[in-house]
Order: structure tokens, then C-alpha cells, then sequence
């Protein structure tokens, strides 16, 4: 394993991933603290549909400087993770018109544990775990992988902006619910459980933002990203009582912030800095 050494300040770097069934290059925008030290918090952070990974991580240094947080964020590039299925969604299944659902080694989740232990290891770092945070079709990839994968190596997960929710539904096909790929109602409370935070901008209400998806299922939601965290927090309380499992979820508001907005960045390291 060769030696990581991250920058101070930002930096970036190339992980080679060699636990995917095809090995990979991938490139990691990253940022170190003055104040790092080997016990230093790691974040990883999911960036939006545009893939623009180092200025994500520019968006999220300010903070994590102030915070002492090392920020990692792993470029999904088009080539490689082409579309919402691949990167959204994590490619667990192709897109339509096949849907063939593929194997669980095959999907994108595995990366994120792979390159942390990777970090981890390489760096010298003493940390057992590690923050996740994703906003928009970021915080798309972050729900999933906390709810398909056992994210053994999580201590908490931030969740932002989302603009349109999976359902823990098993009678509903993947992505839009959990069904058809394997898991069963263990999952379902697993994923109830997790420690997760949903954080909304109160100011994200723009039913006419381009970005928004509006397919079927999405618009069920509601007519904005605002009203679609709402109702699906308030959905998921009441499927958790229903299920007789403990909600480990809590629902922050960034007052003021809109979608893509630098209260919500700050706001995402400040809940992952506890």
C-alpha cells in the first residue's frame, strides 16, 4: 500500500481501488486542517450531478478549517459513472430499458469503505469511523448507501437537499423503493435506525428549480425539495412506529439556505464535527 500524504490545506490525490471487480483510478479532492493530528475527524463528502469534486471541497473547507476536519472527496467522473444510475443510485441496477440488477460487488458503495480504510491505513490516522455527507444527488447516494450497505465504518450521515426520496418500501422496486434487489424487513429497520440526519434549507421551495426531478414518483412528494423532506421525514416516523424500531434519524433546517448554499455546507460539518 503506498504512502498517503495529504496536503495541508487542499490537495488532491489518486486512489487506486483495487477491491472492484474491475480496478479503478478515481481521483480524491481532500483537505487537511493546520490543527490535524493522526486522531483528526475524517469526512467524506458526496458531491452534486455537476461532479465537480474539488470545488465541493473548496465549499466545504472553510468550515472544516475552523471545524479541524479533514475532508475527502472522491470524484465520480462521467466516464467511469455515467448518468444518475451509476452515481445517484449507485449502480445497483443498469438503467432502463434493462434494469438488470447487478451484483452487489459491482455496486459504487463499496468505494466509499474502500477508501477510507485506504486513507486510514496509509495516513497513519488512528480514527475506527468516519462522516458522510452529501447534498442534492450527493445526498441521493448517501441515503442509499446507508441503507443498502451494513456501513459498519459510518458514525453518522448528513443528508442534504435531496430532491427526491427512495421509499423503505420492499413492495416498490429499487431505486425508487427497496424492493427487487435482495433485502428484506431486517434491512427496512436497519436502515430506520441508522444515525442520520436529514437537513433542509428552508429556503430550497422552488417548484420551478430546473434541477428538480419531476418524475412520477418524485412529484408524489411534494412540489419542491422543501416539502419533499418534510413529508418523507414525517413518513419514515411513522413507518418506524409502525415497525416498532427506534428512529435514529433527526431532521435539522438551515434557516435561509436554499439548495446549493454555503449555510448548508457549513451546517452539514458543524452536525458531522459532533
Amino acid at each position: 500500500m503506498g504512502k498517503v500524504i495529504l496536503a495541508e490545506g487542499a490537495g488532491s490525490f489518486v486512489f487506486r481501488d483495487e477491491g472492484a471487480p474491475s480496478p479503478r483510478s478515481m481521483r480524491v479532492f481532500s483537505f487537511r486542517p493546520r490543527s490535524s493530528t493522526r486522531h483528526t475527524r475524517i469526512i467524506i463528502a458526496m458531491h452534486g450531478v455537476d461532479r465537480a469534486a474539488a470545488e465541493f471541497r473548496d465549499l466545504l473547507a472553510p468550515q472544516a478549517e475552523r471545524n479541524g476536519q479533514i475532508v475527502l472527496v472522491p470524484e465520480f467522473d462521467l466516464d467511469q459513472f455515467p448518468g444518475v444510475h451509476a452515481y445517484n443510485f449507485g449502480g445497483v441496477r443498469r438503467p432502463p430499458p434493462d434494469d438488470t440488477v447487478l451484483p452487489r460487488d459491482h455496486w459504487s458503495f463499496g468505494i466509499i469503505d474502500r477508501l477510507f480504510h485506504h486513507v486510514r491505513d496509509a495516513s497513519g490516522s488512528s480514527r475506527d469511523s468516519f462522516g458522510l455527507f452529501g447534498n442534492s444527488a450527493g445526498a441521493q447516494f448517501v441515503l442509499r448507501y446507508v441503507a443498502l450497505n451494513e456501513a459498519a465504518s459510518v458514525d453518522l450521515a448528513v443528508a442534504a437537499n435531496c430532491g427526491c426520496y427512495m421509499l423503505p418500501n420492499l413492495a416498490k422496486d429499487y431505486p425508487d423503493g427497496m424492493g427487487g434487489i435482495g433485502l428484506n424487513a431486517d434491512h427496512l429497520r436497519r436502515y430506520l435506525g441508522r444515525s442520520l440526519v436529514i437537513l433542509l434549507g428552508d429556503a430550497d421551495n422552488d417548484p420551478d428549480a430546473p434541477d428538480l426531478p419531476r418524475w412520477d414518483e418524485a412529484m408524489a412528494q411534494g412540489p419542491h425539495r422543501l416539502a419533499r423532506g418534510l413529508w418523507h421525514f414525517e413518513h419514515c416516523t411513522e413507518l418506524a412506529k409502525n415497525l416498532g424500531v427506534e428512529l435514529g434519524w433527526r431532521l435539522e433546517i438551515a434557516p435561509g439556505a436554499g439548495h446549493v448554499d454555503q449555510l448548508i455546507y457549513d451546517q452539514g460539518a458543524n452536525i458531522l464535527n459532533g
